[in-house]
């Protein structure tokens, strides 16, 4: 139909020959020679072609357009949306990222440290399944600094604890200055204002009242948020045992590539051993929900842990109990001198050592001076009660009074007496006894490394190392190693950490392994502070670690599909019909040749 009104129109707006053709009115035929069309008739052709769309109602016109409208906007967002998924993929999984900083400071009973992190997002993934890598500075172990006293560490420290320094702002400045001004060696000048600063203490002020600790937090964040990097009131703070634990665990689990695997990789329980507290954290095979219980999200792996913190079994409160101990079983011989100071023979002293020695954690004494008999109740005292310590070596008593100051039923009251031989002494009944392969760190390491035992010994060779110490008069002793603090005390150490781990919680020798120095809680705080900087939280069942995301592959499958629709909805819009893809409808006459 639309042939035969094109041709006749054409014929009636002529009304002549056709390019010299002939045209007989009569027979209404025409014979033409169609090898040239003017532009003027191919004009009105195509006019009088498309002379029967003119009419389209103007309700359609008008719905078109704000079809064409939403289409364009609905267009700009897929775009848009296409765009940041783009940038999210090639920047996460794709583009090399520049070195960021984490600094923490642990504020222990001891003194203060620091350790600075560099980290990055590991598309690789070469540690397990955690996307980034992390690393202790410096680097290079010629730049870190120089331990001419014979400490186990490479780190710089102040001392002494920040619980010794309570109301004494000088002295916090002087604890804290030369920390702040080393990590800015570490870190580059030009990321000190976007590396983020954390101080987190432990023990030592867990047993401060809160109006001293908050005293300390408070001056503490005013020094540090003098710095040149970035630190807020809430990285200042107190951490609990467990918290402690938790983290060590992490950075114990990070150094083997444990983590995230869920079932399919097994992990290890951590014992970390300060100077106040021991901490203890290992995975469970079924969820917990005791007090100890907490359970972590890494992506898709969950990990069911039991952790909790041993108070007053670090090494330096170890030794200090055992002194409260001598004290109370020696009271009506103890010797007074006449300065008033108490003398005390220790088993665990070498010949000819005599020493004064402050004992935090002695009770009150009585009108006379002498420390009350009743070691159940000890009160720590700020001040504590000064005695002077003198050797008097004797191995089987050193090892006897090691194993007291483990068992339990020896410090308190509401617990009757416990036999090593048949549970873990260290234990009260609500705690779960460890399970599986352990790691112990810090302190363990530290007792190792004063006695230059590789990791591979047994604790039976701690215990001859340990002998072989104790039988040297004090002046050979302090002089066959580099000077250090508490040189006196490794003749007590070495039983000491034995029987923790033998009678204080049953774990056999072919379970325990000694960790390098390398392995602090402090690493398990700046992964999570990492964790936290690359993507939130989505899982929070007790700690979440970076969360799962979307699959780059379900990402950029959406992002096609979005592209599709959008030129679907342009070919819809435009056209409207479905020959988007097909060729325009011309008059025959234009298609003539």
């Amino acid at each position: 139909m639309r042939l035969s009104s094109s041709l006749q129109d054409l014929s009636t707006y002529s009304n002549t020959n056709i390019e010299d053709g002939h045209c007989d009115r009569a027979s209404d035929t025409c014979t033409a020679h169609p090898k040239f069309v003017s532009a003027d008739v191919q004009r009105e052709i195509a006019s009088s072609s498309f002379s029967k769309e003119k009419g389209l109602p103007s309700s359609l016109f008008t719905s078109k357009k704000w079809m064409a409208i939403t289409t364009m906007l609905f267009c700009i967002f897929l775009f848009v949306l296409s765009l940041y998924i783009c940038a999210r993929y090639f920047n996460t999984f794709q583009s090399p990222r520049y070195s960021q900083y984490s600094i923490i400071l642990d504020s222990g009973s001891t003194g203060t440290r620091v350790y600075v992190y560099e980290w990055l997002p590991d598309k690789n993934r070469r540690h397990g399944h955690l996307p980034l890598s992390i690393k202790s500075l410096p680097k290079d172990p010629q730049k870190r600094p120089i331990m001419r006293n014979g400490r186990a560490y490479h780190r710089m420290e102040t001392e002494p604890g920040f619980d010794k320094l309570v109301h004494n702002i000088s002295r916090l400045k002087s604890a804290i200055h030369p920390l702040i001004q080393w990590a800015e060696k570490q870190v580059p000048k030009g990321a000190h204002r976007s590396t983020p600063l954390y101080l987190y203490a432990t023990a030592g002020l867990r047993r401060l009242p809160s109006a001293d600790s908050k005293w300390l937090l408070d001056n503490a964040w005013k020094i540090l948020k003098g710095s040149s990097f970035i630190c807020q009131r809430g990285s200042v703070k107190i951490i609990s045992g467990m918290e402690e634990a938790y983290y060590g665990w992490i950075a114990l689990n990070y150094k083997m590539k444990t983590l995230g695997f869920g079932k399919s990789k097994s992990t290890f329980g951590s014992l970390d051993l300060g100077g106040s507290s021991l901490q203890v954290t290992f995975e469970t095979q079924d969820i917990l929900h005791g007090r100890t219980s907490l359970n972590l999200s890494i992506g898709e792996a969950k990990h069911h842990l039991s952790a909790y913190s041993l108070s007053g079994y670090g090494l330096n409160d170890a030794f200090d109990k055992s002194v409260v101990f001598l004290l109370n079983k020696h009271v009506k011989s103890i010797k007074k001198k006449t300065n008033d100071k108490i003398a005390l023979d220790h088993p665990c002293l070498h010949t000819g050592y005599r020493e004064r020695y402050a004992c935090r954690s002695c009770a009150v004494t009585d009108q006379g001076g002498i420390p009350l008999a009743d070691r159940k109740t000890i009160q720590r005292k700020a001040s504590g009660i000064t005695v002077e310590l003198h050797g008097l070596p004797d191995w089987e008593g050193c090892v006897s009074l090691a194993k007291s100051t483990v068992n339990l039923s020896e410090w308190f009251h509401v617990t009757a007496g416990m036999d090593c031989s048949k549970k873990p002494c260290a234990l009260t009944d609500d705690l779960p006894q460890p399970f599986g392969q352990f790691f112990a760190m810090s302190g363990f390491f530290v007792v190792f490394k004063f006695f230059n035992l590789t990791s591979k010994v047994s604790l039976n060779d701690v215990m001859l190392k340990g002998h072989e110490f104790c039988s040297k008069t004090w002046e050979v002793a302090k002089n066959s190693v580099a000077p250090q603090p508490f040189i006196e005390q490794y003749c007590f150490r070495a039983p000491y950490i034995v029987s923790l781990l033998r009678d204080g919680l049953h774990i056999d020798d072919n379970r325990i392994s000694i960790s390098s120095g390398s392995i602090t809680w402090t690493l398990g705080v700046a992964l999570t502070e990492a964790g936290k900087i690359l993507s939130r939280p989505t899982d929070f069942q007790g700690y979440s670690v970076f969360p799962q995301k979307f699959s780059p592959a379900i990402l950029i499958t959406i992002m096609f599909i979005s592209l599709a629709v959008i030129v679907a909805l342009i070919c819809y819009t435009g056209k409207g019909d479905s020959r988007c893809f097909h060729g325009s409808y011309l008059p025959l006459a234009l298609g003539l040749s």
